[in-house]
């Protein structure tokens, strides 16, 4: 009898070992092993990434790297010194909020030349990668990564959970589709409509909050409002055509003589067009 009731209080206390072994586990720091990359005096490696490049630092003048021209996400790294006998590193951090480490060592002719940076497996040839562990300020609490998501979810969807809220003039539209909200983020989804043959390029789009009765007359009392990430963001919309968009904004909320204006100004033309939210469609947000 003493026996049978032995095992049973075995198992129980080995259940209670293997889950405080676990749970100390989860709470010590894990080390994120670095890539290593071989550079050159004389040639160039780039390091393709799956998210542009917000932040770049080197471990030593030894080494050089920045972005490549035109390339948001390239960056390309060369030895500053011929034949540099220390080993030094290099971080790199993406808009996606990966996070990248990579020891390097000089070579005179380096294995490689170009290294891709998977977008799916940081276990991977990316073991540098630590992907959505970065939190960017200007997200607030948010994962950049769970913001990129959202903004792709929405623009996929296409839900048209807003009417009403447009602006149409010089046959070009402007449509606010939807505006929703997680966590710390105000996400808006616009659409712009050409009904005309001539071509709407957009020179610059911005979100001002303004005093509703000067919104249309005066540029007084606004309050440029950063946007912080961007979903098929287009440059141009061609005549007979529209183009869909996804905003990502801080959180806020307007008191009711405030209105949040999207404002799209036509490169060399003057086809501008303005877009008043009021505060009664931002504290109606559809929750994602």
């Amino acid at each position: 009898m003493k026996r049978t009731l032995f095992y049973p209080a075995l198992l129980t206390g080995l259940v209670i070992v293997q889950s405080a072994a676990a749970a100390i586990e989860r709470d010590t720091p894990q080390p994120i092993r670095p890539v290593r990359i071989e550079v050159g005096y004389t040639k160039t490696v780039h390091l393709l990434f799956p998210a542009p490049v917000t932040y770049i630092d080197i471990g030593s003048m030894d080494l050089l790297a920045g972005k490549a021209d035109g390339a948001e996400n390239v960056v390309r790294v060369k030895a500053a010194v011929r034949d540099f006998a220390t080993e030094t590193n290099l971080t790199v951090i993406t808009e996606d909020g990966g996070f990248y480490t990579f020891d390097a060592c000089y070579a005179e002719n380096p294995a490689v030349s170009t290294l891709e940076i998977p977008a799916s497996d940081p276990s991977a040839a990316n073991e540098a990668s630590a992907e959505g562990r970065v939190l960017l300020q200007e997200v607030g609490r948010e994962k950049p990564a769970t913001v990129k998501r959202m903004l792709s979810d929405i623009y996929r969807q296409n839900r048209q959970d807003l009417k009403g809220i447009r602006s149409k003039k010089y046959g070009i539209e402007v449509e606010v589709r939807g505006i929703y909200i997680s966590g710390d983020v105000i996400y808006v989804h616009t659409q712009i409509r050409n009904e005309t043959n001539i071509s709407f390029e957009v020179d610059c789009r911005r979100f001002v909050v303004a005093d509703r009765k000067l919104a249309k007359r005066t540029a007084q009392q606004r309050q440029p409002f950063d946007i912080i990430r961007a979903c098929n963001d287009p440059a141009i919309v061609r005549g007979r055509q529209q183009q869909r968009a996804v905003f990502a904004l801080p959180k806020l909320t307007l008191s009711a003589d405030k209105v949040l204006l999207l404002e799209i100004v036509e490169r060399n033309g003057a086809r501008h067009q303005t877009v008043e939210i009021g505060a009664k469609e931002l504290l109606t947000a559809k929750v994602l």
